[in-house]
């Protein structure tokens, strides 16, 4: 998306439909599960009640509904050095069938003028909207059904923004990309977050992906889960990301806990859908949007508790302690969430509040190494890692859970 402005498979999610539709009670550790099923009806009702709709636009009237959202009027090259002009022209945002439509164009020539009221020409237009200043949201469920464009120079996006941009700037507002797609790497889907010390400009942003090869064939549904303590990022329910609030109330590295707007764009070119240029005979273009829904949790809307342990009676402790590294938990930084040993037990321990049946991988880490992935690690055997690096691997429950101690570098405890 414009940072500075405004800012698997199909095994994967049969895996977690049946987690979903089971509401299997699983906490997976070093590779051993202990499961109970219970009954199906209840569980999808439970889980239908634990969020209630509070804004929505589907798309139902003939003309965009603009008491909800704001159409953008932007220059060429206003941020990421992006080749589009944002217009209000009918051709690039209108509604066609019940589907929002942003269409990006190649009109060479094209003419007009900014919202300061600047004038200039332009080869690309397109269109982007926000509902800034209109609807503005802090935590929730947010739900966008679309279809994305093909094409090499395309990159569309759904995404937020905190709302002191205006006030304080970009990254420090915060950022929450949901979605971006750019057409030269077809149908790889990304969720990334942006914040004073976690994003692109010092290669540190948090980001996640997953393949989605219909993406421009059909229509596709990306969710983000928000709270007080994670970002959870999903496609058609099967989660592909997830960042966990580490910021100990440090702003610069979590803003999320004030309101943001969401925003749907499509730009042509730029710092990254331009990498390798833009086919100039895909267009147009088209994002088609079926609905935007938001939702607040309720009452009966309840995460799990889940504590962490590792036992280090066995290992020289570095000063600067434990964490919970790597994998999903820790993903795209080293830093890593602390660890307490607080009974000088030399049990080390952390709780962390997950989403219910959500999967998660992590690795044990001696010492805080902020700026590093070097270092540190605990080494696990094949008999309790579950990828390439070999991390370990957690599927929540429908309950809080205390996972049992387990020794530095191995799948059971040193005792």
């Amino acid at each position: 998306p414009n940072h500075y402005s405004e800012n698997f498979t199909n095994e994967m999610k049969n895996v977690i439909n049946k987690i979903n539709l089971l509401f299997i009670s699983t906490v997976m550790v070093n590779g051993c599960s202990e499961t109970s099923v219970s009954n199906n009806d209840n569980t999808n009702q439970t889980q239908a009640n634990e969020w209630q709709l509070i804004w929505a636009d589907e798309f139902d009237n003939e003309i965009l509904d603009e008491e909800k959202w704001n159409i953008m009027l932007w220059r060429p090259g206003q941020v990421n050095n992006e080749l589009q002009a944002y217009t209000a022209e009918g051709n690039n945002i209108f509604i066609e069938n019940g589907n929002l439509e942003i269409q990006a164009l190649y009109q060479p020539g094209f003419t007009g003028t900014d919202n300061s009221g600047n004038e200039y020409t332009a080869d690309y237009t397109s269109g982007r909207l926000n509902t800034a200043g209109r609807s503005e949201w802090t935590y929730g469920r947010f739900e966008i059904r679309a279809k994305l464009p093909d094409g090499r120079g395309s990159w569309p996006a759904i995404w937020m923004l905190g709302s002191s941009i205006s006030t304080i700037g970009w990254p420090a507002c915060g950022e929450i990309d949901i979605m971006e797609h750019v057409g030269y790497d077809q149908g790889v889907i990304h969720a990334s977050i942006h914040t004073t010390d976690y994003n692109h400009n010092l290669d540190t942003q948090k980001s996640g992906s997953i393949t989605i090869p219909t993406v421009s064939d059909s229509f596709h549904v990306y969710t983000l889960e928000w709270s007080p303590t994670y970002l959870y990022f999903l496609v058609d329910d099967v989660p592909y990301h997830f960042v966990y609030n580490d910021g100990q109330n440090d702003q610069n590295k979590w803003p999320f806990d004030n309101d943001a707007f969401i925003i749907l764009n499509i730009a042509v070119g730029g710092d990254w859908g331009g990498v390798q240029g833009v086919n100039n005979s895909a267009f147009p273009m088209r994002m088609l949007v079926d609905y935007v829904r938001v939702y607040e949790a309720t009452d009966q809307h309840q995460d799990v508790d889940v504590t962490f342990q590792v036992n280090m009676k066995n290992e020289l402790v570095n000063g600067t302690g434990l964490r919970i590294s790597g994998g999903s938990l820790g993903a795209g930084h080293p830093g890593g969430i602390a660890m307490e040993d607080i009974d000088g037990d030399g049990i080390w321990l952390a709780t962390l509040s997950l989403p219910k049946a959500s999967v998660h991988t992590y690795k044990y880490r001696n010492g805080y190494f902020p700026d590093s992935w070097n270092s540190g690690w605990e080494i696990l055997s094949d008999e309790c890692g579950v990828d390439e690096p070999n991390n370990r691997q957690l599927i929540t429950s429908a309950r809080d859970t205390i996972l049992p101690p387990v020794c530095f570098s191995s799948c059971t405890d040193c005792d």
